[in-house]
């Protein structure tokens, strides 16, 4: 099972809008979608979602200027096709302007 964020890499500063390249790759996959909260949050925001398996690919865009610059952590959860979400991704990121 490949769940994982090639890029951004933990604790870099990001600006303006950024490819996520990673991988999505299980059995029976359903979807995945990557979100984004403030670091010491619980309140994501879904930034995008995908239905096709991705390899070591773009799995779309963030666009980060609307966000104050700081911290955030950056999720990328995979759902099967029996609705079961695997266990996240999580990548942490400085938004800088």
């Amino acid at each position: 099972n490949q769940i994982m964020v090639t890029s951004p890499t933990p604790g870099q500063e990001v600006q303006g809008t950024i490819s996520l390249i990673g991988t999505v790759n299980i059995p029976n996959f359903g979807f995945y979608k990557y979100e984004v909260a403030p670091l010491g949050s619980d309140t994501w925001a879904t930034i995008s979602a995908g239905r096709e398996t991705v390899v070591n690919s773009k799995l779309g865009e963030w666009i980060t200027t609307a966000l104050t610059p700081g911290d955030y952590q950056l999720r990328l959860v995979v759902t099967d096709n029996q609705g079961l979400a695997l266990p996240a991704c999580v990548v942490a990121v400085r938004v800088v302007q």
